[in-house]
């Protein structure tokens, strides 16, 4: 449900911006809007109750202007006429936070786009990323943002999902998040990532690309962000479907750039199959997850149940159609 257009008016004020000047975009763990004016776009993105409050809000967008000041393109908050960072208010007695941020530059990623460039880009974008986190300082405003096994979408959202996950679903995802909290941690290879560093976040402007809803940010291992953009950006994209016998061929090239693109300045210089396929297997939790806290599962089509079967098999089981072990093999896509 969008917000209704007294508080969107409370919340667009402050920056400048009135309901009538924005579109809706999209309902999902966020409100987003998009506004026109003189020529140039903006996101204003409403945060109600369950998702983030005021710090962790702050804290995003101190990690977006770190990465902003050292050239990564992200697409940079935009403060209040009044020159705070976003807006907080309580209205009828929920908590809403607006953010305001620059429209990304150039178009959303194509089905034509999906080839090994783009992912050798997304992999250079990986890479400035993980580099700069390494020199975040420990007392800046962004290291506020929670470790990755805190997450609301792997505490409040399976909570709140009792009795409509199955005991075997449940007890494998505390089994994965038992065996990943227990990995040490390399102060080489683990800090802030983006969390959902997948395609969809990102838009091409010629050979740039931009990334951003940086809103899952969190601190984790760099693996992890491999494991979300195999899961979201490889994996979805040459699925036909189900699994079939030529799924891992596909896949390859496509992971090869990926790799191609962060092997040349990024600081993880080789992936565990076994790490990533726990990672992968979370992403598909997330995901399975997330499809039952938002739809009618009753009332969806029967390939759709078929496909979510498929991944609550896959969760409980802990086993993938994807060859962990051949990716991490990392040929060229050449």
């Amino acid at each position: 449900m969008i917000i209704q257009d007294d508080h969107l008016a409370l919340l667009a004020r402050p920056y400048g911006l009135a309901p009538g000047e924005l579109e809706f975009l999209r309902s999902s763990q966020n409100h987003v809007y998009l506004c026109r004016r003189d020529g140039e776009k903006f996101i204003l993105r409403v945060s109600k109750e369950r998702h983030r409050d005021l710090a962790d809000v702050e804290a995003e967008l101190a990690w977006v202007e770190f990465l902003s000041a050292r050239r990564v393109d992200v697409c940079r908050p935009i403060p209040t006429l009044g020159g705070e960072a976003c807006v907080a208010l309580c209205l009828d007695g929920e908590n809403h936070v607006a953010t305001c941020f620059e429209h990304a530059p150039g178009a959303k990623i194509t089905p034509q786009d999906i080839a090994p460039p783009v992912y050798e880009k997304l992999g250079g974008v990986l890479a400035q990323m993980h580099t700069h986190t390494l020199d975040l300082p420990g007392n800046h405003a962004a290291q506020a943002r929670a470790p990755w096994h805190e997450s609301r979408l792997l505490r409040e959202d399976v909570a709140g999902l009792q009795g409509r996950l199955s005991p075997q679903f449940s007890a494998s995802l505390a089994d994965l998040i038992h065996e990943l909290q227990a990995l040490s941690v390399n102060p080489k290879t683990y800090g802030l990532i983006h969390a959902d560093a997948c395609l969809g976040n990102c838009f091409l402007e010629d050979d740039r690309l931009w990334i951003f809803d940086f809103d899952n940010s969190e601190k984790g291992h760099f693996i992890q962000d491999f494991a979300t953009i195999l899961y979201d950006s490889i994996y979805c994209r040459v699925l036909n479907k189900f699994a079939d016998a030529g799924l891992n061929d596909r896949m390859a090239p496509l992971w090869a750039g990926l790799w191609k693109g962060y092997s040349k300045s990024g600081p993880l210089t080789e992936i565990d199959p076994l790490q990533l396929k726990r990672f992968f297997l979370l992403r598909e939790a997330v995901i399975y997850i997330q499809y039952h806290r938002t739809l009618d599962v009753l009332t969806l089509d029967d390939s759709f149940k078929a496909g979510l079967e498929v991944m609550r098999t896959n969760v409980e089981n802990q086993e993938h159609q994807v060859d962990f072990r051949q990716l991490s093999k990392h040929p060229t896509s050449d």
